[in-house]
C-alpha cells in the first residue's frame, strides 16, 4: 500500500466569496497596522508605553470592549430594518431613505468589525508573545521543587510483611 499522499481540500466557495475574503483580510491588515502606528505615535508623544496585553484578562476585556462595539452596531442595522419592514405595509413611508439608513448603519458595522478584528489580532499578539515568556519564568515553587531531593517511595502494591502474615493464617 502506497502511503504517499497529499490532503486536498475543496473550496466550494464563489470565485466573489474568495476575493470578498481577501479583500476583508487585506483591510484588518491595513487597519493592524494603522493602529500600531497610532501607539508609536502616542507613546512617543506622551511618552507613555502602547498598552500592551499581559494576560487573558486583559484580553477578555478588550475582548468585551469589542463585543459591545458589535453589538450596538448590529442593534443599529435591526432598528434600519424595521424601519424598512414599517414601510411595507404604508406606502406613504420612503422605503429609499430606510434601504439608505441600512446601508449606512451596515457600513459602520462593518467599520467597527474590522477595527475588532485587527484589536483581537493585536491582543492575540501581545498575548502569544506574553506567555510564550511566561513559559520560560520559573516560579519559586517551581524552582524549590526542582531543587529538593526526594527519596522515592516504595509502589503501593508491594504487601507488607504483617499483610502476608494475616493471609497465612
Amino acid at each position: 500500500m502506497n502511503e504517499n499522499y497529499e490532503q486536498m481540500e475543496l473550496d466550494t466557495r464563489t470565485a466573489l466569496d474568495t476575493a470578498i475574503e481577501v479583500v476583508a483580510k487585506d483591510s484588518i491588515q491595513t487597519v493592524l497596522e494603522m493602529i500600531q502606528k497610532h501607539h508609536r505615535q502616542v507613546a512617543r508623544e506622551t511618552q507613555t508605553a502602547p498598552p500592551f496585553v499581559r494576560n487573558r484578562h486583559e484580553a477578555y476585556g478588550i475582548a468585551a470592549e469589542q463585543l459591545v462595539k458589535i453589538s450596538m452596531a448590529v442593534k443599529a442595522i435591526q432598528k434600519d430594518t424595521d424601519k424598512l419592514l414599517g414601510t411595507l405595509s404604508d406606502p406613504n413611508f420612503n422605503a429609499v431613505e430606510a434601504t439608505s439608513s441600512i446601508v449606512n448603519s451596515t457600513t459602520m458595522a462593518a467599520q467597527i468589525l474590522i477595527n475588532a478584528a485587527a484589536e483581537m489580532q493585536r491582543t492575540l499578539d501581545n498575548l502569544y508573545a506574553a506567555e510564550l515568556t511566561a513559559e520560560d519564568i520559573i516560579m519559586p515553587l517551581e524552582a524549590a521543587l526542582a531543587e529538593a531531593e526526594f527519596q522515592e517511595a516504595d509502589p503501593a502494591d508491594v504487601e507488607t510483611a504483617e499483610e502476608k502474615e494475616m493471609e497465612d493464617e
